[in-house]
């Protein structure tokens, strides 16, 4: 599955079968977990953890965590443990979580992110089992209740940006859900921050494909709350309201989505947290990305 495709057709679930996932795919997933908690998780402080029993996780939440305040139910759920609150174990933390989103799509499984603001301490020691850290969030995984037909769910739609000049360049992209998100120029600086970079700019630097894809990066209630400023042969993503806590985890997010694309595209994809103490109040950067 080329990864564009899956940045325009991988939507959350909110609706799961009774059943359970199969033993094969529970097993492969497990190995997935395995393989980041070891080779990724222990380092940057953070771990993802399976939870099968996915009845006793919904007892355990039903009218706290949820998406948008309802709790969703599923089979199964995967649990990100933070060792702390940190911006950059948040980063990567979500960044992998995210990973996990595209190996469930891959098995052709739907899941849903879910946001754990408000639980009480004894439901997140449920949930910990034991472990030390917090947890914030849950993914909520299984087989979509309905598949939908991809003729209906993605009409593909070319030079869509008519809030702008007419986009020349003949990109295709995603449906009416696309009218809800914000332009690319509204999203991508050019040097500094707040100077709008022109499509013939980005069209010249070769990564108006790139950008467009990207902004199909999922985000907490569909905030968008990050940018990009483009500078010479690199990028920094930066994130708007720096305080809000949500927000680093949709930076993670985005990372992932940048990254994959970038190596579809045949763009660099090395990037590294940065630790901004700047102290600016409107945005805070948060990773370098080589372009």
């Amino acid at each position: 599955m080329k990864f564009r495709e899956f940045t325009v057709n991988s939507h959350s679930t909110r609706d799961f079968v009774d059943g359970g996932v199969e033993e094969r795919d529970i097993n492969e997933i497990k190995a997935y977990l395995d393989e980041v908690n070891s080779t990724v998780g222990k380092e940057k402080g953070f771990s993802l953890i399976l939870m099968e029993n996915g009845a006793a996780v919904f007892q355990n939440l039903e009218g706290s965590g949820g998406y948008g305040g309802v709790m969703i139910k599923a089979p199964h759920y995967i649990g990100l443990r933070l060792d702390k609150a940190d911006h950059e174990v948040e980063v990567f933390g979500a960044f992998y979580m995210q990973s996990v989103v595209k190996k469930l799509y891959d098995q052709d499984l739907g899941s849903c992110w879910i946001t754990l603001n408000g639980i009480s301490q004894t439901q997140e020691d449920k949930l910990l089992a034991g472990q030390a850290g917090i947890i914030e969030h849950l993914l909520a995984f299984g087989k979509a209740a309905k598949k939908e037909n991809k003729n209906d769910k993605h009409t593909t739609i070319i030079n869509c940006d008519t809030k702008y000049e007419q986009n020349p360049y003949g990109i295709t992209m995603i449906n009416t859900s696309d009218e809800s998100r914000l332009s690319v120029v509204d999203t991508i600086f050019l040097q500094n921050w707040g100077n709008v970079a022109p499509y013939e700019e980005m069209e010249k630097r070769g990564v108006l494909d790139l950008l467009y894809y990207v902004r199909n990066s999922p985000s907490f209630q569909n905030g968008q709350p990050c940018r990009l400023i483009l500078k010479d042969g690199y990028a920094e993503l930066a994130v708007v309201n720096p305080d809000q806590e949500e927000n680093y985890t949709d930076a993670g997010i985005m990372l992932f989505t940048l990254e994959g694309l970038a190596k579809e595209l045949s763009f660099p994809s090395n990037w590294h947290f940065i630790n901004d103490d700047s102290g600016n109040i409107e945005y805070r950067r948060v990773a370098h990305f080589d372009l």
